[in-house]
């Protein structure tokens, strides 16, 4: 009994060691395809750095682990240099304007962030405030304006008038992802397959199913 349960413990050691030599591998043959790698990736939710580990890069952007409401995103958006170099405070979830909603998603234990007294951000994968913080201040600093991916997904209270909004924004390279098609709508992509009530249900696993993300990082416009 206690051999089996070495040679047990002795294969999942040895699983787990050729999941991590092979994402090495991975991450690194995938990054071998691009011919741009210092951008920084402004997200409304995780996959920002869903990307970055996707090619085993730094993390370039402060939006990582964590998630933007709609409204809050695109008021972000509308003024990202300034918004990015504000002071950012970090509040108890039950301070939020969200706090109902948070509290239905059982997320009441989440830091909280806040831009100029009015943009919140939910930090999500974050443990205490001093960490959220500490990794904003510090990410805030790598991001690279002069070569911007960002990206948009019809998600977390989105409405139509959101993504009208987003299109309108000028930024030069963009991905605005959709439930579904809307006549106004030019540039988003359909994600027709990960879709619920009327969202996004999940933009971070299998993206490359519906983006040719490569081809995109590595163009000037999508």
């Amino acid at each position: 009994m206690e051999q089996t349960m070495i040679r047990r413990f002795t294969i999942d050691k040895m699983i787990s060691m050729t999941e991590k030599i092979d994402n090495i591998f991975l991450s690194t043959k995938r990054r071998n395809k691009l011919n741009n790698t210092d951008f920084s990736i402004i997200s409304n939710n995780c996959w920002g750095g869903s990307v970055y580990r996707r090619y085993g890069l730094q993390y370039k952007s402060p939006t990582i682990g964590l998630y933007f409401f709609a409204e809050e995103y695109i008021k972000f958006l509308m003024n990202l240099e300034i918004s990015i170099n504000s002071e950012i405070k970090i509040i108890d979830a039950y301070k939020s304007k969200y706090a109902q909603i948070l509290e239905e998603k059982q997320q009441m234990n989440v830091p909280i962030g806040v831009i100029n007294d009015d943009i919140e951000i939910v930090f999500l994968h974050y443990k205490t405030k001093q960490e959220a913080y500490n990794k904003w201040m510090r990410r805030a600093e790598r991001l690279n304006f002069d070569n911007l991916i960002v990206k948009f997904s019809e998600m977390n209270l989105c409405n139509e008038i959101h993504l009208h909004e987003f299109e309108q924004l000028s930024f030069h390279k963009k991905i605005l992802l959709t439930s579904k098609s809307y006549h106004n709508i030019q540039s988003g992509i359909i994600v027709e397959k990960y879709t619920h009530n009327g969202e996004i249900s999940n933009d971070t696993l299998y993206y490359d199913s519906f983006l040719d993300l490569e081809t995109f990082i590595n163009s000037d416009v999508i």
